[in-house]
């Protein structure tokens, strides 16, 4: 969430529906800000939710007919002014708009909020776990943003998961409960060295003793590759295998703690 004071009074941008409706509770949020009215709160075209502050249905600026020309109007918020029309996209980034009372340029990636942050935010937390559990990764995204929409979600979703911060979060989730679950890569490596050396079937040796290679370095695996090793492994508990793990290793550190 972000806030700014415009004449001793603070506005405010919320990351999501969830933490909009905190503050704001029974409020309903218009999809589409274009046919809002003023007052209304929207979704922005960067998927935070924003509230417009000025609402004009015409342009009056006969000094650049080109540009305002098909215009519906334009809206105005805490962050900028925008043109009414198909292809302007209403962003809430405030570095990008020094004076609200200009309109705004055309944005060219409505997620290039998404694609510079640096630091794991609390809901890519939740979509992350909601990936480990075993949700696809659109009900992982719905879940996490409280999204309706599943052609939204795919998108999202989709754009989520190229993110490095991300696939980390994910990674260590994954880690941490295959080790309530008991497995390590000594665990790993025994089983695997155990089909290499007993099975009677040719295939199953040779493919054992190539994850044996991957994961011990002999078959030119990095050293991030063996660290997130279990990965492969680890797909196909279901969600409550991956609860009573949890909760089991949690009752194990409190016992050793006592």
């Amino acid at each position: 969430m972000e806030k700014k004071s415009i004449k001793n009074k603070t506005h405010y941008v919320y990351d999501g529906l969830e933490e909009f409706l905190e503050s704001n509770p029974g409020t309903n949020v218009v999809f589409d800000w274009r046919k809002a009215n003023e007052g209304d709160w929207v979704y922005s075209d960067d998927d935070r939710i924003i509230q417009l502050l000025k609402v004009s249905k015409s342009v009056n600026h006969p000094g650049d007919r080109k540009n305002y020309k098909y215009a519906n109007g334009w809206v105005r918020t805490v962050v900028g002014s925008f043109l009414n029309r198909p292809n302007v996209k209403m962003d809430t980034d405030f570095s990008s708009h020094p004076n609200r009372y200009t309109f705004s340029k055309k944005i060219k990636n409505t997620n290039k909020r998404v694609i510079d942050r640096k630091k794991v935010t609390r809901k890519e937390r939740e979509f992350a776990t909601n990936i480990v559990v075993g949700m696809g990764a659109i009900e992982a995204y719905k879940n996490a943003y409280t999204e309706l929409s599943d052609n939204k979600a795919r998108k999202k979703a989709t754009i989520l998961l190229k993110q490095e911060r991300v696939m980390k979060e994910i990674e260590k989730s994954v880690l941490d409960v295959a080790k309530g679950l008991g497995i390590d890569h000594e665990y790993i490596l025994g089983k695997l060295k155990g089909l290499a050396d007993y099975s009677e079937d040719d295939n199953i040796i040779l493919q054992s003793a190539k994850e044996l290679g991957k994961i011990v370095g002999t078959s030119g695996a990095t050293i991030k590759q063996r660290e997130v090793g279990l990965l492969g492994v680890f797909q196909g508990f279901s969600p409550d295998e991956l609860e009573g793990a949890t909760r089991e290793q949690k009752q194990i550190s409190e016992g050793e703690s006592e």
